[in-house]
């Protein structure tokens, strides 16, 4: 196996450890908060890739960028949540749409509404927590 091989597959192990770490024993609440944090890396991981034409990590990036959109929109309890889960759902299924378009036409912009949309819902969870402490 080649070095560069068996670099890859400790990288990755790491990274799995590391998450495995960040989520073991978190709250909800917090288990949300890593999604929004994981996201908008995806995103930014996403705009670098497009920016540099590299096809690859655009479609590894998107596909993690959708996959945590579609844990959090699944993760809504409507009948808690009531109107507001109602609105993230919305917001949700606009973000996933807006992502899928941005990749097949290459916007940059577009991510950047999406991330702008998705710093703000994680600036309020994060609210949201301060003033539960």
């Amino acid at each position: 196996m080649e070095s560069s091989m068996l670099h890859q597959n400790a990288l990755r192990a790491y990274q799995n450890a590391e998450q495995n770490f960040l989520v073991d024993g978190a709250d909800p609440h917090r288990l949300v908060q890593i999604l929004f944090e994981e996201l908008l890396t995806a995103l930014q991981r996403c705009d670098i890739a497009m920016e540099a034409k590299d096809l690859p990590a655009r479609s590894a990036a998107s596909s993690k960028a959708l996959s945590i959109i579609y844990v959090l929109g699944s993760s809504l309890d409507f009948e808690k949540g009531g109107e507001i889960a109602n609105s993230l759902a919305q917001l949700y299924d606009w973000a996933r749409l807006r992502l899928i378009a941005a990749c097949r036409t290459n916007s940059r912009e577009d991510l950047e509404s999406i991330r702008k949309v998705v710093a703000d819902i994680a600036e309020a969870w994060v609210t949201i927590a301060s003033k539960a402490a």
